[in-house]
């Protein structure tokens, strides 16, 4: 139904609210809204699209390896990440930029209509053109002359970037339950996609199921807008916020994406397979902090706004405790099971095992400063370039020390260089939100890091004879400790959770 709003000019506009049906079977309009979710249910649409999101990969990862010779799960990998790579020069940057700003102009349609616009134009032309240089980098450097190579990375990458961009308008109207049904059959085709190359051994189009999965989402998605133009002031607000995001962006999920292409160039095709499947099962944990970002921008963007700051604090004390209590113990598990969990996947490999358990270690570091970075990138306009400033800071620190230990440790080296990047990245955002908002969180912290000294015994405790019901009993045995140590917690996120969902 209908609901007035007050424009930026004085003048009334209107904003539209659809049902979740409605907007399931339309385009997205930035002049619509979706009606909201409860914020329980919100969080478990969020976290299902964030799983399909991360099952597309994996499973993609899982066929070619175990289908097709040893190097091409490390070839595939390696151009996936190209393209992620390319796609972070900008387009994912644009998608936060959606996410945040369509969400902040609620208030005035027009200039709303038009920002969509403007975002819509600059990413079908950022696309292009990163598109047109990761396949041209594929082709001449990093594949030399695999044209088929070179041109599906280029295809990839202008479908991942249209899907950034039109999952962030999408999270920014409210229509969350719409962006992960349409994950849903991304997921679909690009998987029924890859059988079918497999079964007729297309192996040059290996990348081609992906692509139209992210292809087909994008078109679909793609929001309608409005004419006109915005203020000078917004775009060069807009333009800083991408800017200092795409640095941010490539100091941490580039970051990781390098660090396969690096595996891949080290030449030794059993370790480049090994670090692969590592990077394969660690990539889904590594997507929470993107589908977080998505969830808590327009959120603490909108309480900026209205200047309400107390709130802010609030909902950034709960997000964090929710994140550390519910991730961290999920995080847990994986790095005890590490060993189990690439016997069942990748029997081969068991070179990924060490490899796992410091991607894993180096992603929830990652994981845990989502919350106050995006609290610092809300904050004030300033807070882009912060965030990004620390970020590039772990990068040339983790690059450094990769870089040192690849010689002796190999592909090894290169997660350590990641984890002592992470370890920057992570741990600096959380100081200085804890400090500027007077946080309560070192009983919490403290808990966290009796949970990790839980971890490392049980693995230093665990026997060479491979994995088994001994490993299965050991992630039993840290998941109860871990809600033991965070029995408080878990009812305190419970509680306030109902209680916002009451107000």
């Amino acid at each position: 139904m209908p609901v007035p709003e007050s424009s930026t000019d004085g003048t009334d506009t209107r904003v539209e609210l659809i049902g979740h049906r409605r907007s399931l079977l339309t385009r997205p309009d930035s002049r619509t809204d979706a009606v909201s979710l409860p914020p329980a249910q919100r969080g478990v649409v969020s976290a299902i699209g964030l799983a399909v999101q991360g099952l597309i990969r994996f499973v993609y990862s899982l066929l070619v390896g175990r289908t097709l010779p040893a190097g091409f799960l490390s070839a595939t990998n390696s151009a996936i990440s190209t393209a992620m790579l390319a796609t972070m020069l900008w387009p994912t940057s644009l998608g936060a930029a959606a996410a945040k700003f369509v969400a902040r102009e609620a208030g005035d349609i027009p200039t709303r209509a038009a920002l969509t616009r403007f975002l819509a134009r600059l990413s079908l032309l950022t696309s292009a053109v990163l598109g047109v240089f990761a396949g041209a980098l594929s082709y001449f450097v990093l594949e030399p002359g695999e044209l088929v190579t070179g041109l599906s990375v280029a295809l990839l990458t202008v479908g991942m970037s249209g899907h950034t961009f039109v999952r962030g308008v999408q999270y920014a109207t409210g229509r969350v339950l719409r962006a992960t049904v349409w994950d849903a059959l991304s997921f679909v085709v690009a998987v029924a996609g890859l059988v079918l190359v497999l079964v007729f051994d297309w192996h040059a189009a290996l990348l081609l199921p992906l692509t139209a999965g992210y292809l087909v989402y994008t078109v679909a998605g793609w929001p309608r807008s409005g004419s006109g133009s915005i203020r000078r002031e917004l775009r060069t607000e807009i333009n800083r916020f991408v800017a200092w995001g795409v640095l941010g962006s490539l100091a941490t999920g580039g970051f990781l994406q390098l660090t396969m292409v690096l595996a891949r160039q080290t030449g030794d095709a059993v370790s480049a397979d090994a670090y692969a499947a590592a990077l394969t099962l660690a990539t889904p944990a590594s997507m929470i902090g993107s589908v977080l970002s998505l969830l808590l921008l327009p959120a603490l963007s909108g309480a900026v706004g209205r200047g309400d700051l107390h709130a802010v604090r609030q909902y950034t004390d709960l997000a964090q405790r929710t994140l550390i209590t519910v991730v961290g113990g999920a995080f847990g598990v994986l790095l005890v099971g590490s060993r189990l969990l690439v016997g069942l996947v990748w029997p081969q490999l068991s070179e990924a095992v060490p490899v796992l358990e410091v991607l894993l270690l180096a992603t929830f570091l990652l994981t845990v400063s989502t919350v106050t970075s995006e609290s610092i990138r809300s904050y004030s306009r300033h807070g882009a370039r912060a965030v990004a400033l620390i970020r590039t800071a772990g990068l040339v620190i983790g690059l450094g020390v990769g870089i040192a230990l690849l010689p002796e440790l190999s592909v090894t080296g290169i997660a350590l260089g990641y984890l002592a990047g992470m370890a920057v990245t992570g741990c600096v955002p959380v100081v200085l939100v804890w400090r500027r908002d007077r946080h309560r969180w070192a009983p919490l912290f403290l808990r966290v890091l009796a949970g990790a000294v839980l971890a490392a015994v049980l693995i230093l405790l665990r026997p060479d004879t491979g994995p088994g019901w001994l490993d299965l009993g050991m992630i039993v045995v840290f998941a109860l400790g871990w809600m033991l140590l965070h029995r408080g917690d878990l009812m305190t996120v419970a509680r306030r959770s109902t209680g916002a969902r009451a107000a």
